[in-house]
């Protein structure tokens, strides 16, 4: 996604995270963050993913190549062990998605929150695994002023059959102050939509 803030003294330069391309593809035209009508000047600036590196092969549980549908025997193996952070985001909002002067929207928050735990999902159970929202619950703790760079950091809390436990925080550069903080869990479906 391109910047409109200097990209200069990125914030994650940490040895265990590698940044992550941008979504491609014709699906990627109608997404709200990638493509869509929120991204841009003034919208969504930036929402650059890093996902840990002793995630990358990790391979899934979840998926039964040969059939390319959930395999439930491997879920009852499965006891979800937590893997902590799995995905960092680096986040600018601009001043046309607020909703008190230069208060970012907490709908946008929210949506923020739910594209990040979803990449946090995918990093904890792999690639081919589809999943959809089932919670999301956000605490407001400060307001984010718009054209601020932020962090969303995304934490797997465990894995229980089909159910993906996350949990998120937004923060300040310096990771001092707490915009918000958010619970999710996520869905693995048994099929493509």
């Amino acid at each position: 996604m391109q910047d409109s803030v200097s990209q200069s003294n990125d914030l994650l330069l940490l040895p265990e995270f590698e940044r992550l391309p941008d979504p491609t593809g014709p699906a990627v035209a109608a997404h709200a963050v990638y493509g869509g009508p929120l991204l841009g000047p003034g919208l969504i600036e930036r929402f650059d993913a890093y996902r840990k590196k002793s995630l990358v092969q990790r391979t899934s549980l979840f998926l039964n190549a040969r059939e390319g549908q959930m395999n439930e025997k491997d879920h009852a193996e499965d006891k979800g062990e937590a893997l902590g952070e799995v995905v960092v985001f680096v986040a600018v909002v601009g001043s046309r998605l607020t909703g008190h002067e230069g208060v970012v929207h907490g709908g946008i928050v929210s949506l923020l929150f739910d594209e990040a735990c979803g990449w946090g999902c995918i990093a904890a159970t792999g690639e081919n695994v589809l999943t959809v929202t089932g919670n999301l619950s956000v605490n407001f703790r400060k307001p984010l002023r718009a054209r601020e760079r932020c962090v969303l950091r995304v934490f797997h809390e465990g894995t229980e059959r089909r159910k993906v436990s996350l949990r998120a925080r937004l923060e300040n550069v310096s990771g001092d102050e707490i915009y918000a903080d958010a619970t999710c869990t996520y869905i693995m479906l048994r099929s493509r939509l």
